[in-house]
Formats: structure tokens, sequence, C-alpha cells
């Protein structure tokens, strides 16, 4: 398409323009999308109600915040605020972006309000599990004279499914649609079956099923799914064995759903009989099934399997690869991801952005710089460049790299940053030592108020204060996590002020510290003691750090490590040698270490 886009100038007609965006959000390909409609307003034209929602669509599978308001800005200057499928499509977009407070304010504002609009908004609430706010606007919804649909009460199920009050939250839902006569519309049976399915109440499941009047693939797919939730897989496959008997329609949808149960057992046993009765019907040429059996081969850990069924697979689609390259990285041998990776950026198989996110998972695990940039010139190419997260991907693998600086030009080059995508690049600074760097970047990320810091991010700017040696700073960033923002302490935190406090000599102060966290905790502080204890030949202290990783009695390899070898730091080899002996005869063995070297793009 993009050589096409070079005559964009010409292309006067904009019913031709939606015909491209219809085409590139139906392909999937939404960075393409937003570069059409780019040429579109360079071209002159402005857009029309049926441009708009193929651009929200693609900035919702984006989740580009910043492009959507930039569409929404621009719908009303051009007086589209009042046209419910416009202000619609904008108000799915901030749902699927998690703007709930941006979608509300839009839904309020719209001065007609479809049945549509009243469901998107509801489902809104229950995607972001606020079940209160999608039953007290389902019931606004009701009181302005709109009839809810089955496909109101779907959405309220799937929130329902995701509350600590689910059953409650249900069965109201069960018993409105039975009293307005909803309980047969067979989408809502489908819902109501699946949620009583994932509460294991599998009794209502079958009650439920029995009534139905109507039966769909997905019906008796929802009964195999709660059948196989409470681990009963001899009724799962009697009942597939039904379906093929009342001809239901078996199809590879079905058989996703049958692979999708087995995963519940992680049992080779079962993946096999699974994909005895795929052969045996003849959906193991389906890409999708394949690519199921796949992931449930690699769930059991069985990536030899996962192998064979991608080899017999005569066209590879996709999502057979997408399978294969995450089943290697699931099983940590990023040495395979990666080849088949190579393998695909080769073949005729362009792949999606869930397979670009895989490929990246493997790339950062391989810490291979060469492969990067190829990926990285495959992203750009491809224009998933503003993708969020990919670009957060591709930051990851040149910090695991070492190549700090390409990351962050990268990073720069990102104006709707996200805490996910600053968290990143600060840990990739904490990660080299690089402490400045990594405080100046968390001060401009607090900046923006939008953003609130997590436990992740305050993790990896106290291991940069802690690598860097910069006590106050780091000290002070603990207190603000704790007092500004409320954000809980977990071990993580603890050992980096404690190795922080270590590294500095002020080994008194980090005992003090350790002193008043619970034991639980205080056991797992102890080993960064050794090293500060040796590095200033500090034995008084060796001997109470030794006090009380015996009084621990800890029993696992580093433990048993870091006592040996406080004893030897302290003289005491017997003892020394009688923890390295108790390390062999109870069977512990500390994990080796490995390396790669890359030289000229090979490994």
């Amino acid at each position: 398409m993009s050589s096409g886009l070079q005559l964009a100038p010409a292309i006067r007609s904009l019913e031709t323009w939606n015909r491209m965006l219809q085409s590139a959000t139906r392909d999937g390909h939404f960075s393409e999308t937003l570069h059409v409609y780019s040429c579109l307003l360079n071209s002159g034209l402005r857009g029309d109600a049926f441009t708009f929602p193929f651009v929200a669509q693609a900035c919702a599978k984006l989740r580009s915040v910043r492009d959507g308001q930039k569409l929404h800005a621009r719908t009303i200057l051009m007086g589209f605020h009042s046209n419910t499928f416009v202000q619609t499509s904008l108000l799915d977009m901030y749902s699927k972006c998690s703007c709930i407070s941006e979608a509300r304010r839009l839904f309020d504002a719209m001065p007609h309000r479809s049945l549509i609009s009243w469901n998107c908004m509801i489902s809104a609430y229950c995607k972001e599990s606020q079940i209160d706010e999608s039953f007290s606007l389902f019931n606004e919804m009701r009181d302005v004279g709109v009839n809810p649909s089955g496909s109101t009460c779907v959405g309220l199920v799937s929130g329902c499914m995701s509350s600590i009050l689910a059953l409650r939250h249900g069965l109201s839902v069960h018993c409105y649609a039975m009293k307005v006569g909803l309980d047969n519309d067979l989408q809502f049976c489908n819902s109501i079956i699946s949620m009583y399915a994932k509460l294991g109440r599998i009794g209502d499941v079958r009650f439920l099923f029995d009534s139905a009047k109507e039966k769909s693939i997905v019906t008796w797919t929802a009964l195999a799914g709660g059948y196989a939730h409470v681990g009963d897989f001899t009724k799962v496959f009697h009942l597939f064995n039904q379906m093929r008997g009342v001809n239901t329609g078996l199809d590879s949808i079905a058989f996703v759903s049958l692979i999708s149960a087995g995963t519940y057992s992680r049992n080779l046993l079962i993946a096999g009989s699974v994909h005895a009765l795929v052969i045996e019907t003849g959906f193991d040429q389906e890409g999708v099934v394949a690519a199921s059996l796949i992931n449930l081969y690699a769930k059991c850990g069985d990536l030899k399997s996962s192998q064979n069924v991608f080899d017999a697979v005569r066209e590879k689609n996709v999502f057979l690869w997408t399978s294969m390259i995450s089943g290697y990285v699931q099983v940590g041998d990023s040495d395979k991801a990666v080849a088949i990776s190579q393998s695909l950026l080769t073949s005729t198989t362009k792949p999606n952005k869930v397979t670009i996110l895989a490929i990246l998972s493997a790339c950062a695990d391989f810490a291979s710089q060469s492969i990067g940039a190829t990926v990285e010139e495959y992203v750009r190419a491809n224009r998933f460049e503003s993708d969020l997260q990919v670009v957060t991907g591709l930051i990851h693998v040149y910090c695991k790299c070492g190549d700090i600086e390409r990351a962050r030009k990268i990073f720069n080059g990102i104006s709707n940053k996200d805490l996910t995508l600053w968290s990143t690049m600060i840990g990739g600074y904490a990660t080299y030592g690089k402490g400045k760097e990594a405080l100046s970047l968390f001060k401009e990320m607090q900046k923006d108020k939008s953003i609130e810091p997590d436990a992740i991010v305050f993790t990896h700017v106290l291991s940069a204060c802690s690598h860097s040696g910069l006590v106050e700073e780091g000290l002070n960033c603990f207190n603000r996590m704790l007092l500004d923002y409320g954000v809980q302490p977990i071990m993580e935190h603890y050992m980096c002020i404690v190795d922080l406090l270590s590294k500095a000599g002020h080994i008194e102060h980090s005992l003090r510290f350790i002193h008043h966290l619970p034991i639980h905790v205080q056991n797992k502080m102890l080993a960064p003691m050794l090293s500060a204890c040796r590095a200033r030949d500090n034995s008084q202290l060796a001997e109470l750090v030794l006090k009380q990783l015996l009084k621990a009695e800890i029993r696992d390899t580093g433990h048993y490590v870091v006592t040996a070898n406080l004893c030897s730091f302290l003289g005491r080899w017997k003892e020394a040698s009688s923890y390295r002996s108790l390390k062999s005869q109870e069977g512990l063995v500390k994990e080796p270490g490995w390396s790669r070297i890359e030289l000229s793009s090979s490994i």
C-alpha cells in the first residue's frame, strides 16, 4: 500500500481513501491505517463519518491515546460531535485504551445515545472491573427508557467474572434476563453458562445447557470448558464425541476451545489424547488449531512435540510461527526462539504485533544486538514504531544488549510515553550502574501528572542508586515512595536499601534497618552483608551477620554458600567445610552460569 500512497495528492475521492482505511484496518495493519489517514489529510481532504471509525479502531488497537485525542479534537472541529456513530467509535477507543474517565466524559457529552453507546460504556466499566459503576449505568439506562439487549447483559456478565462478588452480581443479571425474557437469547445463554463454568458451578452449567432451547458450538464448548475447569476431562472428551454425533458443525474454534481446556491440566497424556482427536477429525492442518496444540505442548514443557506439530503443517500462518516462538521463549530456549524468528523474517509470512512482541522477547533473552537491529528495521518498515508495546520491547532489547544510547534515542522519539516505557528505560540505566541518568529520567517522568509511579519503577530507581553509591538519593526515594505515593515496600526494595547502605560502608545502619523488618524478610537480607564485611575487613560485624544466618535455618544453596564464605572469612575453616559438605549431602547444586560471544552477527 505504501507505494500507492506516493500518489496521495492525485487521489481525490474520499470513497477511495475510506476503502484504503477499511482494508488496512481489516487486515490488522493499524499503523498503516494511521499512515493512510495522515496522507488523506495531506491531500487536502478532511474525512467523513465513515473515515473516523476506522482511524479510532486503529488508535484503540495500537493503544495510541494521543492519536485518539487528536482524532477526537478533529471530529469536534468538523462538527461530528453530535454524530452518534462517530462518537461511539471514539468511546470504544477510549475504553480499549483504559481511559475510563475520558470515555465517561465523552458519553455524558453525547446529545444522542444509541443502545450501542450505552452497551459500550457499560462494557468499559466492566473491563476495568468497576462493577458498581456498570450496574449504576445499567439502572440509569432503564430509567431513561432505553431497553437493555442481550448484548447489554453479556457485557455485565463478562464484568461479573472478574469481580470478587462475581456470583452475586451474575445471579442478579441472570434473574433480570429471565424476568424480561432475554434468557433465551443465545449469546446471553452462552455467556451465563461460561460464567457459571468459571465459578466451578458445574451443576448449574449442566442444567442451563440441558434447558437451552437452542445450542450453538459455543454452548457445547462452554459446557466442555466447565468440565475442564473442575478437572473432569473424561466428560470433556465424551462431550466432543457427542458433538460429532449430533452434527453440531464441529469447527476449528471448537477444537481451539478443547485444546485450551487441556491447558488446565498441563498433563502430557491429555495433550496427546487431544492431539489424536485433532488428527482423527482432520483438523491438524488448520493453522489456528495447530498453533493451539503447540501452545498446549509448550505449557506441558514438551517443546519437541510442539516442534513436531509445527513441522507437520504444510502451510504455516502467522499464528503458527508466533506460537512456536513463544513456546521456546516460555521454556527459556532463546537460541531456538531466535532461530525460528530469523526463519520467519525471511519467509513470505508477515508477522503481526503479537509475533513482533514474541520475537523481541526472544531477542532480549538472547541479548543479540545485530538481531535486535534487524527486528527494528522490520518494525520501522512495517510502521509498528507508533505501538507503545512494540517500542518498549525494542528499548528492552537494546538495554539488555548494553546499547543504552540506541535505547534512549528510540525512547526520546516517543511522544505519548506510558509508565511501562519509562520504567523500561530507567531499568536499563539501573542495570549498567548509570544512577544519575536513571534519577534524572525518573524526575522527568514525575512531571507528567497522568503517570503514577509503581513498585516496579521504584525498584529500578533504588537499584540504580545502589549500583552508583547514591546513598542520600536512594534513601530519599525510598521515603518518598512510602509517604508521597503510598507504594508499599516489597522484598526487592528492602534488598536495594540494604545493598545501598552496605556497599557505602554503612554496615551498622544497614543492620539497624534489617532489625526493624519482619523476621521472614530479615533472613533474606543477610547475604548482601557478606561482601560488605569482607570489603571493610570488619570481622566483628561478620560475627553478627553469621549469628543471624545460623538462626535463620534456611535450607537453600545460596544460604549455605554465604554461611560457608562467612566462616572462611572469620578463619573458621572446619565450619566452612561442614557447610559446603552439607550442601552436597542435601543435593543442593548451584546453577552454573554461561556466556555467549557475538562475532560478526554470529553467536
